[in-house]
């Protein structure tokens, strides 16, 4: 008879210790140019601004790369510093803006990783009615992905791909070669940044709606690796 897993052997996770990244897309009235504003690039240190091909004349702001960000006051502060200054920017959000949260995932198990997949396919349906979600974004930038053949997917193939600097190629669940979906795999891979990026929120310039949903997704995270 197998041994009950003993409470210490449970891995607890600590979900201000889970490194994310949030890309807030908005769109600028006609007469301002978001080009000039991309080129004049004037944010807080650690930030950055960019084209997104899914606006009319709008942009992404980001943290750069190497800014990495945790739940905590710091984090918190340039959240709102950030989205005062979308607002001097005269930045303004529509159906059409997403905000997307990308989770590093470099720390954890192919198995984990495959967990967290399969628990947000079956729970995309809860999460577009919790939050929200504009239609049209479902029908072109962040569509859900199917749950026919989800089961096939295995640590197998997610460690494959993660070990690999190719695009996904497994034949039997191929949605995850287009990043327009609910969740974008295809940062995952050796060499790129390691994380998943969820893209269902619709975007928000409100600070605790914006604090709500990453804290939400963290929650989720955490739900996930401790159940695994």
């Amino acid at each position: 008879m197998k041994k009950k897993k003993s409470e210490s052997a449970v891995k607890l996770l600590d979900v201000t210790r889970l490194r994310f990244a949030v890309e807030v897309e908005v769109e600028f009235p006609k007469a301002q140019d978001s080009s000039d504003l991309i080129s004049r690039h004037r944010l807080i240190p650690g930030w950055e601004m960019d084209f997104d091909g899914s606006l009319d004349n709008g942009a992404e702001y980001r943290p750069r790369k190497s800014n990495h960000l945790y739940y905590n006051q710091e984090t918190l502060t340039q959240l709102k510093e950030i989205l005062a200054l979308i607002r001097v920017h005269e930045g303004r959000v529509n159906s059409n803006c997403g905000l997307h949260i990308h989770i590093n995932c470099k720390g954890f198990t192919d198995r984990e990783v495959l967990t967290i997949i399969q628990e947000f396919v079956h729970k995309q349906r809860y999460i577009v009615n919790k939050f929200k979600v504009h239609s049209v974004r479902l029908k072109d930038t962040c569509k859900l992905l199917p749950k026919k053949n989800l089961y096939q997917l295995s640590v197998k193939q997610i460690h494959h791909y993660r070990a690999l600097t190719q695009d996904w190629n497994f034949s039997q669940y191929n949605y995850f070669s287009d990043k327009y979906y609910s969740l974008n795999i295809t940062h995952l891979s050796k060499g790129d940044y390691g994380t998943l990026e969820f893209r269902l929120f619709n975007a928000t310039l409100n600070y605790s709606d914006l604090k709500d949903r990453i804290l939400w997704t963290l929650k989720f995270i955490k739900s996930c690796i401790e159940r695994d």
